[in-house]
């Protein structure tokens, strides 16, 4: 807040407490009234009467404002301290404080970070559009990140707080490109709610992303999507980044995916409990560990088993069943010859499958676990 910006608000709430203090000096009196409904009623007493309601209005006007001036100023002052160190350690010098309750509702962890384009900097030169990553600074699009925590840099500086159900909303429209109908949204975001209610919470939604995205939160009749040429989505990056590796040779393949990788900060919308988005979130998982799958296997016939390693590991991280991320680190321990590392991380996988499925892994892991310690065997004096 601005000192101007300050000393406007305590000049309004003084003006509030002496409006107060001269309502209360100056509060009207009583006045007599009739004693039986046939008394006539005068002119002077309907003119008390009137005097009296508007005195009661104007004394229930001026707390109201008074508490609303109090709650804005502290509102402002409050910073979101996850949010500021998040932006600082990636480069960016300075981040919004907004109300902690803008991005925390009930069970949501979603983490906003809201940088704008003057402090984002330009875009690196090159011939090829460099992957948007968390880290990257967009000059001329607001960048929305969902794999990851949930995070939006470059966009518009807000004045006001930001509901919980904005952030949700432009999540929503994040992963859906054709946009969604209104009657889709208010299913996904209030389920089971009255629709005339959900509608004004929806349309309330749709104002304070556009306060943060603008023109880019696009409708028609009862339509919402948001345009892709005026804000840039991680996910689209991702998609585009794998599928033009697919059509490439070896060298540029492997270039392309591990820009892709990049992308990938930790679970799709980590820290966020939206109901509508289990799919689309174990879609992402799964696409987000076989890639990283194909890195690893990637690397590791490149001879760098450290880096092979690294990638299954953050392949686990997601999801810790999928075998085949634990068969590629097998592989990459074993070309490091850490004959502790296979053991120990078997016998983890075994257990963690017998608690939670009350399996045994698979036939392909086995073989590969006898067949490491096999050769291990073999090289030992």
């Amino acid at each position: 807040m601005t000192l101007s910006s300050a000393l406007l608000r305590f000049l309004s709430a003084a003006a509030s407490l002496a409006a107060f203090a001269a309502l209360w000096r100056y509060r009207p009196e009583w006045p007599d009234l009739p004693g039986s409904l046939s008394a006539p009623v005068t002119t002077t007493l309907l003119q008390q009467l009137i005097v009296i309601v508007a005195w009661l209005l104007a004394a229930l006007l001026v707390p109201l404002l008074l508490a609303r001036n109090f709650s804005r100023a502290r509102a402002r002052w409050i910073p979101d301290a996850t949010d500021v160190g998040f932006a600082a350690s990636r480069g960016y010098t300075r981040a919004r404080r907004i109300r902690p309750s803008a991005v925390l509702a009930a069970g949501t962890q979603a983490r906003l970070v809201v940088v704008s384009p003057e402090e984002a900097g330009p875009k690196p030169p090159g011939k090829e559009v460099a992957p948007i990553t968390a880290d990257t600074k967009v000059a001329d699009r607001p960048l929305i990140s969902l794999l990851g925590p949930l995070s939006i840099h470059g966009a518009k500086q807000s004045r006001r707080g930001l509901r919980a159900r904005a952030l949700e909303l432009i999540a929503f429209l994040a992963l859906r490109r054709e946009g969604a109908q209104r009657d889709e949204i208010l299913e996904a975001l209030w389920p089971g709610e009255d629709p005339r209610r959900s509608r004004h919470r929806l349309y309330q939604a749709v104002r304070d992303a556009r306060r943060l995205l603008g023109e880019a939160v696009a409708s028609e009749r009862d339509r919402y999507w948001l345009d892709r040429s005026q804000v840039c989505v991680d996910i689209d990056d991702f998609e585009r980044l794998v599928s033009e590796a697919d059509r490439r040779t070896s060298s540029d393949r492997e270039r392309l995916l591990e820009s892709a990788a990049t992308l990938i900060r930790s679970e799709p919308l980590a820290g966020c409990d939206y109901i509508w988005a289990d799919s689309e979130f174990r879609r992402l998982r799964a696409r987000m560990v076989e890639l990283l799958e194909r890195v690893g296997s990637l690397r590791l016939a490149a001879g760098n088993a450290t880096a092979a390693l690294a990638a299954s590991e953050r392949a686990i991280e997601l999801d810790p069943l999928n075998e085949a991320g634990h068969r590629l680190a097998m592989h990459a321990e074993g070309a490091l010859g850490l004959r502790e590392a296979i053991i120990e991380r078997y016998e983890r996988l075994a257990q963690h499958l017998e608690e939670r499925l009350g399996l045994q892994p698979e036939r392909e892991t086995r073989h590969l676990y006898h067949q490491l310690l096999s050769q291990d065997a073999v090289r030992m004096p």
